[in-house]
């Protein structure tokens, strides 16, 4: 959904656009799935951005926890040829590449597979110098990022892209997840956030503000910033 004002002649001021977060959907499940799973944080980020989805490009079974809640509403998707894959093909990096010509980001956010996705554009975008995303949300992510077309030494370059890391108590690749905050991000560019759930975006208002407030202030500090 794009959040923008229609045009006036009324005389009245014609707001700007929104900016837009790019958003990564985890490995098997797809754009509307990750939608559904994200509609509270868009609710309470509505009037601050607009959320762009895309499809990963390659079928997978349904990912951990999408059935039978998600049944019916496949196809199932994934960002790397292979399941356990920690390369980004071509297909994806064109993929995001089409979606960033077509639309300024100021954040990207991903969930499980999708933030190893994003962990892996910041990654690059910090080794190479170049402009883009000027924050990142990583929700129940694992390490290491995806990347492709770097050295051994660039892949263990720690980012200095401000970032919030999302994590769950009883999520079982939570100690994943830590090892991308602990080993992969400037300490002071990046937010642990660990909550009392499994391997899925929060339900509770409290949690949902929680991450809500961080994303608000890596926009604030995006907006500081000479």
């Amino acid at each position: 959904m794009t959040h923008q004002h229609s045009p006036s002649t009324s005389g009245v001021t014609i707001a700007p656009p929104l900016p837009s977060i790019l958003c990564l959907h985890g490995g098997g499940t797809n754009s509307t799935i990750f939608n559904i799973q994200t509609i509270r944080l868009q609710r309470a980020l509505s009037q601050h951005f607009n959320f762009v989805f895309l499809d990963a490009p390659f079928p997978a079974l349904p990912g951990p926890g999408v059935l039978p809640i998600f049944e019916g509403c496949g196809p199932f998707l994934r960002w790397t040829k292979a399941p356990t894959s920690n390369d980004l093909p071509e297909e994806t990096r064109t993929l995001i590449t089409n979606a960033c010509k077509e639309t300024e980001f100021v954040g990207v956010l991903g969930f499980s597979q999708g933030a190893k996705l994003a962990s892996g554009l910041l990654l690059e975008q910090h080794v190479r110098g170049t402009n883009g995303f000027k924050f990142g949300v990583l929700l129940m992510g694992t390490s290491p990022p995806l990347t492709a077309g770097l050295t051994a030494e660039e892949r263990r370059t720690r980012v200095g892209i401000s970032s919030v890391v999302v994590l769950g108590k009883e999520d079982p690749w939570c100690e994943e997840g830590r090892r991308l905050y602990e080993e992969f991000w400037e300490r002071e560019k990046a937010t642990l956030v660990e909550l009392d759930i499994g391997h899925r975006l929060p339900t509770l208002e409290k949690e949902t503000e929680m991450i809500v407030d961080e994303i608000l202030r890596l926009y604030r500090e995006t907006k500081e910033e000479p």
